[in-house]
């Protein structure tokens, strides 16, 4: 099968998945004011605003036309021009003119019309057309990178709660140990080097809360404005279950493959190639002839005979000279589809490194994600035993185990957030997104605020 096949075949699939990406991503969440963020707010609503007015979307969308506009101008040219030309004028006439009158003012309408070129036109109208899809291209690939911010920007509220819980209750833990030691102290039973050193430390956790809750504010911040609703940040968010990274991985070589013939800025970068041989093909053809048709009405103040009222014609333009305008265009076209060439190389380079990143990370973090589960698990059962210990009055043991388990369900969740992201910017790379996947987010009765 010919390249340009390929091509026009990617560019028909791509264009029936942005539609659907396009829907899928404006439709709000039924029963939703949309202007405001729910509360809680979940994952699967806070995706559904990647398509909304972003400065990031409104450019792309406004590359594209642009892009449109182009191709408007391009098909003008091949298109009916009209125009009235009046022309006031004053004359001495000649001695032997039968008309002595000084009024040789006209009135004329022009109508003409390009007939053939000789491929100018149709590799000019033929790059223009590639161009709206190669755009049409980035902007899917500007929706998918507006998916992965809001992403990040929601794990890292998730993770700020997590961390100002864990901060919380180190906090309690020094403060009961430095509690306890200025009673022993004033008993005669801990030095000063002791309740100095409890002290520190519980002047170390206080501070190190007081920079997680303003990490919560700023995560929420960041959020509301990467959900283009900036100052209405969301107080509490649905942990999302993100059931589809535990499926099964497949080879690299595979997802290289896929990722070179189904990424968005891949398509795009070579749309754009092929659009820019249109326009060195179209450089070239302006040395071609020109052929043209044309028709004159006018109306004439002094009449002669020699003045026809009607007149219609074929014009045939031959280039001759043009002073180095045709080479200086095809230089400037040939040097374009250069450096979009390197591009496309650069591009397609930078694609497989980063599905070999992503794969590779995602090797690693499911290896990770259990050992955080035997954690958990641990912690958990350290917990249990700490709470026996409580109960017997000894209420250091508890608050250490709690700290402990809420460092281990932290280390959890970022292993987890982590693990969807680079699944997330894998899809990206080969084409696909959580849309096509249908709804893998379960919404859970609380936040993680709530804990």
């Amino acid at each position: 099968m010919r390249p340009c096949s390929l091509l026009r075949q990617s560019f028909i699939a791509v264009s029936v998945f942005s539609v659907l990406t396009l829907y899928a991503s404006n439709v709000p969440a039924a029963g939703v004011d949309v202007s405001h963020l729910p509360e809680p707010l979940t994952l699967e609503f806070a995706l559904q605003l990647a398509g909304e007015p972003h400065p990031d979307i409104m450019l792309s969308r406004a590359e594209i036309e642009q892009a449109e506009a182009r191709h408007l101008g391009v098909k003008s040219e091949m298109g009916i021009s009209t125009y009235i030309a009046g022309r006031a004028t004053w004359v001495e006439p000649a001695r032997l003119a039968p008309d002595r009158s000084h009024n040789d003012s006209s009135l004329s309408y022009y109508l003409r019309k390009r007939l053939y070129d000789f491929g100018r036109s149709s590799s000019k109208l033929i790059a223009a057309e590639t161009d709206i899809k190669a755009n049409r291209l980035m902007f899917i690939d500007a929706l998918s990178r507006r998916r992965i911010e809001i992403m990040e920007r929601f794990f890292d509220v998730l993770l700020s709660d997590l961390e100002f819980i864990r901060d919380r209750e180190a906090v309690a833990v020094a403060y009961y140990r430095f509690q306890r030691l200025q009673g022993q102290r004033e008993l005669g039973q801990a030095s000063a080097l002791d309740l100095s050193e409890a002290e520190s430390e519980y002047m170390e956790a206080r501070r190190r809360r007081s920079a997680s809750e303003s990490r919560q504010r700023l995560t929420r911040e960041l959020l509301a404005e990467a959900l283009n609703r900036p100052g209405m940040p969301p107080v509490t968010l649905v942990e999302p279950l993100l059931p589809h990274v535990n499926r099964d991985l497949p080879d690299v070589e595979g997802l290289i493959k896929d990722a070179l013939a189904r990424d968005p800025a891949v398509l795009a970068m070579r749309a754009k190639v092929e659009a820019a041989r249109k326009r060195l093909d179209a450089a070239r053809a302006e040395k071609n002839p020109v052929l043209s048709a044309e028709m004159e009405a006018s109306l004439y103040e002094r009449e002669f005979g020699s003045r026809d009222r009607l007149r219609a014609g074929l014009i045939l333009e031959i280039p001759l000279f043009t002073g180095g305008l045709t080479e200086a265009r095809i230089a400037s076209s040939m040097a374009d589809l250069h450096r979009l060439d390197a591009l496309l190389s650069q591009i397609e380079r930078s694609v497989r490194q980063m599905v070999l990143e992503a794969w590779e990370q995602i090797k690693v973090l499911r290896s990770q994600i259990e050992e955080d589960n035997s954690l958990i698990k641990y912690r958990d059962l350290y917990l249990d035993r700490s709470r026996t210990i409580y109960e017997q009055g000894l209420r250091a043991y508890l608050g250490d185990a709690m700290v402990k388990y809420s460092e281990a369900r932290l280390r959890h969740a970022r292993t987890r957030y982590a693990l969807a992201l680079a699944w997330e910017r894998l899809d990206a790379l080969t084409g696909r997104t959580l849309i096509e996947k249908g709804q893998i987010f379960s919404k859970l009765n609380r936040g993680v605020n709530d804990d």
